[in-house]
């Protein structure tokens, strides 16, 4: 039976038309109190954007607004986070008066994250308190309803 899985473990590799987009965007930096999926979303936009020629990604806020499917107070809003981050910079062109985005490298190491985020230790660990408190009071509902459900075939019988 075939899979679909290829010899890399992916479910597919494609041949074009990709952007590589470093884990540590998933991994670390969503552990940010602010940072959510439109900040990683707009980072691997500009990713795919970025031109080799120049150094820098110039997309205008039109094409952003378009690809992220949001409006123009919600680009700054993303574009401010991620500069905070260091993720990106922000300049003006010289000549053309648009945006450009230098992009730079995510932190990749978690201990050199956590020196230079320490609200992200204490962001994720509330978060981590607050699931398991989620986790075990769904079980106890689940085990609840399942009592409810033995003890109303009991009395059918």
């Amino acid at each position: 039976m075939e899979t679909g899985i290829k010899q890399s473990g992916k479910p597919f590799e494609p041949a074009r038309d990709y952007t590589k987009v470093p884990n540590a965007i998933f991994r670390l930096y969503t552990r940010l109190p602010d940072f959510k999926a439109e900040h990683a979303l707009l980072y691997a936009y500009l990713c795919a954007q970025y031109n080799a020629e120049y150094g820098y990604a110039f997309p205008d806020t039109w094409d952003i607004m378009q690809a992220l499917n949001c409006g123009e107070r919600s680009v700054a809003g993303i574009k401010s986070v991620l500069v905070a981050c260091g993720l990106i910079e922000v300049h003006r062109h010289p000549t053309y008066g648009n945006d450009v985005y230098i992009i730079n490298a995510p932190i990749t190491d978690e201990d050199e994250f956590y020196a230079r985020f320490p609200e992200a230790a204490e962001h994720t660990e509330k978060r981590r308190v607050a699931m398991v408190q989620r986790r075990e009071t769904g079980a106890l509902r689940k085990r609840a309803f399942d009592e409810r459900v033995r003890n109303r075939n009991i009395c059918d019988r």
